[in-house]
C-alpha cells in the first residue's frame, strides 16, 4: 500500500495540479471539532456586528441591524391571509439598532430577577420565559440595565418588523427566515401545544431565531392603526389602553402566523404565549436622515379615486403616478363608460379630452398636476420606479353598434325630410353627423400612454 502511494507521488511530480489536488484530499481527511466547523459555516454577514453581553456568568448576543427604508404592513407577499389591521402598507425609515438574537430566556430572566417566582413549577432554563406582564418586562430591563450600564429596552413596532423581514437583507419571505413555516417556527402544525427551547429552527436573514412562532413578544408602543406617508423611527402614540404583540406563538395556526400580523393586549396582562426580545441602541450610532419629500409613497385623492403617486430621485425630484392613466380610472374621474380594458392605458384620446381630464384632476384634488415629459417616464422607466404600461385598443363592438344605430337615424330622418316639408316649407329636420366621417377627420389624437406628474413635495390627503 505503502509503495503504491509513493508511486502515486512520483507520477503526480511533474504535475502541479495533481499535486494540489491530492494535498486537498489529504488535509479533508484532518479531524476538525464539530463546534468548530458550526462556527464556520454559520452564514452571518461580514457588515454586521454581534455584541454580546455577560450576565452573572450567562451570556446573550445582539445582532447589528443597519438603518434602511421599508414598507410595513400587509406587503403583497403576506398573501390574502394580511388583515386590514395590517393596513395600509405604509414606508418607514429606522436608524441602525441591536436586537437580541433569541428571545429572553428563562434562564436569562432569573439571572436579572433572582427573587423571581415562575408559574410553571418546572424550571427549563432555555425555554423563552411568559407569563410576564409588560410592566414586568420594564422592571427586567431597568435592573439589565444598571447591571450591564447599556440602555436595553423593548423593540418598537416597526424595528420588530424591519428586523423579522430580515433587514436590508430582506429575501421577501412570508415568514421570519422562510416561506416553510415548520423550518422556521414553531406554530400549532409542529409544536405539540407548548413552548419549546430557543434557537431551535432556522434563522432569519440576519441570524435572528424564533420572530415567527414559539412565543409572542411585547413592544414598546401603545396600539395604534397605520397611516400612510414616511415617517422615521415611529414610537407609536404617547398613551393608549393596549400594547403591541407581535410575532405568532406556538398556539397559532399557519394561516395567523405571517410576519406582519398585528395583535395587543393589556399592558398588566400575562400569558403561556407572550414573552419578549431585547433591544438596544447605542448612543453615539449615526442618525438617518430622512427628508419629508423623500418618501416612496405618496397617494392622493382625486374625487373619489385614490392614486398611488412615487417618489422619483433626480437632480429636481418629482412624483409620477405608479401606472399610465387606465381607462378605470379615466372612467371614473371624468364620469364615462369605461371603453377599454379597465387596467390598460387609455389611448386614442384628443388633446382636448386630455386637456379636459387634466383639468378635472386639478379641480378635484386641488393638486398641481402636470403630464410627465418623455424625459421624466423614460427616467422613471429606467430606474425601475414604474412598469411598462399595458396597452390595447379600445373595444370597438360597442362602438361600432352606436355608429350603426347613428346611420340608421340618420337615414330616417332623411326620409322623413320630405314629409315634414309638406307640412311646412320651414321645417328643417336636424340630421346628426355621420361618426365614420368624424372619426376620419379627426387628426388629433393621441396614441402614447401619459403619467401625471406633480414636482415637487406634496402632502398626504
Amino acid at each position: 500500500m505503502a509503495c503504491d502511494l509513493l508511486n502515486m507521488i512520483l507520477m503526480m511530480k511533474k504535475n502541479k495540479f495533481f499535486i494540489g489536488i491530492f494535498l486537498t484530499a489529504c488535509l479533508s481527511l484532518v479531524v476538525i471539532p464539530k463546534g468548530v466547523c458550526a462556527k464556520h459555516n454559520k452564514s452571518v454577514p461580514d457588515s454586521l456586528q454581534t455584541l454580546c453581553f455577560d450576565v452573572n456568568g450567562l451570556s446573550f448576543a445582539m445582532q447589528r441591524v443597519e438603518g434602511g427604508v421599508f414598507f410595513m404592513g400587509g406587503t403583497r407577499e403576506q398573501h390574502k391571509e394580511s388583515a386590514s389591521i395590517d393596513k395600509p402598507v405604509h414606508t418607514v425609515a429606522l436608524d441602525a439598532y441591536y436586537v437580541a438574537t433569541t428571545e429572553v430566556t428563562q434562564a436569562l430572566w432569573k439571572a436579572v430577577m433572582p427573587e423571581w417566582e415562575f408559574v410553571e413549577p418546572l424550571y427549563l432554563p432555555e425555554f423563552p420565559v411568559c407569563y410576564v406582564t409588560w410592566d414586568d418586562c420594564q422592571e427586567f430591563i431597568r435592573r439589565l440595565c444598571v447591571i450591564t450600564n447599556m440602555p436595553f429596552r423593548l423593540p418598537t413596532e416597526a424595528e420588530w418588523e424591519f428586523a423579522a423581514r430580515g433587514g436590508n437583507m430582506s429575501s421577501g419571505y412570508k415568514f421570519a427566515g422562510g416561506n416553510e413555516i415548520d423550518s422556521v417556527s414553531w406554530s400549532l402544525s409542529n409544536s405539540n401545544f407548548r413552548r419549546h427551547e430557543v434557537a431551535q429552527k432556522k434563522p432569519n436573514e440576519l441570524g435572528l431565531f424564533d420572530m415567527t412562532g414559539n412565543v409572542s413578544e411585547w413592544c414598546s408602543d401603545w396600539y395604534a392603526s397605520y397611516h400612510l406617508g414616511t415617517e422615521p423611527n415611529p414610537k407609536g402614540p404617547q398613551e393608549g389602553t393596549l400594547k403591541i404583540v407581535r410575532g405568532s406563538s406556538f398556539d397559532d395556526c399557519v394561516e395567523n402566523s405571517y410576519l406582519s400580523r398585528r395583535d395587543s393586549d393589556n399592558p398588566k396582562s400575562s400569558t403561556t404565549y407572550c414573552g419578549l426580545r431585547l433591544a438596544l441602541t447605542l448612543p453615539d450610532e449615526p442618525t438617518l436622515q430622512v427628508r419629508e419629500e423623500m418618501a416612496i409613497t405618496r397617494r392622493v385623492k382625486v374625487g373619489n379615486v385614490r392614486l398611488k403617486m412615487l417618489y422619483v430621485p433626480n437632480e429636481h425630484f418629482y412624483y409620477i403616478l405608479e401606472n399610465a392613466i387606465t381607462w378605470r380610472v379615466w372612467s371614473r374621474i371624468m364620469k364615462e363608460e369605461m371603453q377599454g380594458k379597465g387596467s390598460h392605458a387609455v389611448t386614442g384620446k384628443t388633446s382636448k379630452e386630455w386637456a379636459s381630464f387634466l383639468e378635472m384632476c386639478r379641480q378635484k384634488s386641488m393638486i398641481p398636476f402636470d403630464w410627465a415629459t418623455k424625459e421624466e417616464v423614460q427616467h422613471a422607466l429606467t430606474e425601475k420606479i414604474i412598469p411598462e404600461p399595458k396597452i390595447t385598443q379600445p373595444r370597438q363592438h360597442r362602438w361600432e353598434k352606436d355608429v350603426l344605430s347613428i346611420q340608421r337615424h340618420r337615414r330616417f330622418i332623411k326620409k322623413l325630410q320630405p314629409w315634414a316639408e309638406m307640412v311646412s316649407p320651414n321645417i328643417k329636420l336636424k340630421v346628426p353627423d355621420d361618426p365614420i366621417l368624424l372619426t376620419y377627420n379627426d387628426s388629433e389624437k393621441d396614441d402614447q400612454p401619459k403619467w401625471l406628474v406633480i414636482r415637487g413635495q406634496i402632502h398626504n390627503r
